[in-house]
């Protein structure tokens, strides 16, 4: 069959700025996808930024669209475009794995893959082909006679290491402008499944709560082609959870040593529990290039990081910051803004704490109620949603009812962070010193790249920063998008489809994705020593 995957690009910020990094998902798929004897093709409209017509789809015989929640208007339009030209429409990915029933009800979209979709989108493109029954293919949901079908859940993909390499040579690897420290970076993931499940993450819920892992060979071996095909000095590790296994973490550190790749820098997701039981490990990274760790750090108020689950403080966060200072690791901190209780004054805590510990990367985002996640449930629960305009689900606009703030008191409060955090005496007075080895090995990769061109302007991105935030002023939004609801109720929806659908199922089984109830819950699950390894 000949398959085209398609990217839409978004409509937030960082896509305005051309910060981005190649679409891996839909690399991973494409690899698969042609290792089982189709044509396929990846569309990045981040990159390719015409829009679609009918006549652009008749080459193919099926289109798949990847769908997170801020993207998932964008799909629908792709899918609409798709179906016109007659062509069979899949869409995956966060949004739809948790919301396959609104998906479907659009008329737009043939059939729904919940969750990891590598092994399901074999059987389902070998179902297509052959004219198999649909219902006989794990992890999908389809509309038939005006019903609601989901089959049994897929389980993800258990043997990582087996998984072809994305597909990179379908992208266009050379426009992807995202830099670390001056150096061109991309992206790689090394893991996937998530045993904290956090209240507003979804990331447990979509690959489960078992952590599945890439051997430090597999991981190496991926960025050795990086390396010399492609020229990368700087990598990103993107999974949830790179630092989980500390004898992983050793290997691949040996690894790049065994190797001789000496001269790279990189990037990873990190916690603070686990590095403060892990100096050793610290120091290992350190030595094999870590360059920045990102920290899901949230707030200085121990009341809130409660409300979040964290199961860490303010103590611990601050010895974890020390310890990679210690070693020369900077930090890329986020930050959330807008828990249900939180205070002006409750933030503005945060905000100073913030300025002290002047991390390299400061990160700000609106505590957003992703499908899939805890924090969802509660809120739809509570009747706290200001809306579900999709586009604005980005973590830079308010999308909740708060007790402590006002909307346009929270969307403030994040601008006031961000001015806080990058114009403070701390910053101005403290500029960041990289250790002498990361600076003499700084300097060498940067005179190999000395025509790089492509920096994100600080000014730049924050005039685009504070439009995005007037234009989009909760109370001048609410009103506007009062009037357009009106008109998009009925758009793109099937009269058969939206009368027709019955969601009563008698298996609890179909309610499931990777063993997780796809509408969500409240209830805080704490994980096994055999799930976290």
């Amino acid at each position: 069959m000949k398959v085209l995957l398609i990217s839409p690009q978004g409509s937030n910020i960082y896509a305005k700025m051309k910060v981005g990094l190649p679409p891996l998902g839909l690399a991973y798929l494409a690899a698969v996808i042609r290792e089982n004897g189709h044509s396929v093709k990846i569309t990045d409209r981040a990159i390719e930024k015409k829009d679609f017509i009918p006549e652009d789809f008749l080459p193919f015989d099926v289109v798949g669209i990847s769908a997170d929640t801020p993207r998932y208007p964008e799909a629908l339009e792709i899918a609409a475009v798709a179906k016109e030209a007659g062509k069979t429409v899949i869409m995956g990915g966060y949004h739809v794995t948790f919301l396959d029933k609104e998906a479907l009800e659009t008329g737009v979209t043939d059939i729904i893959v919940r969750g990891e979709a590598e092994e399901i989108i074999v059987n389902l493109l070998r179902a297509l082909e052959n004219g198999d029954d649909l219902h006989k293919v794990k992890g999908i949901s389809f509309v038939e006679n005006g019903k609601l079908v989901r089959t049994a859940v897929a389980l993800p993909p258990k043997d990582l290491d087996a998984m072809p390499f994305p597909a990179r040579d379908l992208l266009p690897m050379s426009k992807y402008t995202s830099l670390m420290a001056g150096l061109p970076v991309t992206n790689l993931i090394t893991s996937r499944g998530c045993p904290f499940n956090c209240y507003f993450c979804s990331s447990s819920r979509f690959g489960g709560i078992k952590w599945r892992y890439r051997s430090a060979k597999s991981i190496v071996d991926e960025m050795e082609i990086l390396y010399h095909d492609y020229g990368y000095r700087a990598f990103a590790f993107m999974d949830d959870n790179f630092t989980l296994s500390k004898r992983r973490v050793m290997e691949f550190a040996d690894e790049l040593e065994k190797r001789h790749m000496n001269d790279i820098i990189w990037w990873c997701f990190s916690r603070v529990d686990i590095l403060i039981r892990n100096e050793d490990m610290v120091k290992r990274m350190a030595e094999a290039g870590a360059f920045q760790i990102f920290l899901g750090l949230e707030s200085h108020n121990e009341g809130t990081l409660d409300d979040y689950g964290k199961n860490i403080g303010n103590k611990e966060q601050d010895q974890a910051i020390a310890l990679l200072r210690k070693y020369g690791i900077n930090i890329h901190g986020s930050f959330i803004v807008g828990d249900i209780n939180e205070t002006k004054e409750m933030a503005l805590q945060t905000a100073k704490w913030v300025q002290k510990v002047n991390p390299r990367v400061a990160q700000f985002s609106i505590l957003t109620p992703y499908p899939g996640t805890a924090l969802y449930h509660d809120v739809e629960r509570e009747g706290r949603f200001l809306h579900k305009n999709w586009k604005l689900y980005d973590a830079l606009h308010a999308t909740v009812k708060t007790d402590g703030m006002t909307p346009d008191e929270v969307q403030k409060v994040l601008i006031k962070d961000y001015r806080m955090a990058y114009l403070s005496k701390y910053r101005l007075f403290h500029p960041h010193k990289f250790s002498p080895e990361m600076s003499l090995k700084l300097k060498n990769l940067r005179a190999k790249h000395e025509k790089i061109k492509n920096r994100v302007n600080p000014i730049s991105f924050f005039v685009t920063f504070w439009s995005e935030m007037q234009r989009t002023k909760p109370k001048k939004l609410m009103a506007k998008m009062e009037k357009e609801n009106k008109k998009k109720r009925s758009l793109h929806v099937t009269d058969n489809v939206t009368k027709g659908i019955d969601l009563t199922v008698g298996d609890k089984e179909t309610n499931l994705i990777n063993g997780m109830y796809i509408d969500g819950n409240s209830r805080k699950e704490k994980p096994s020593k055999k799930q976290l390894i």
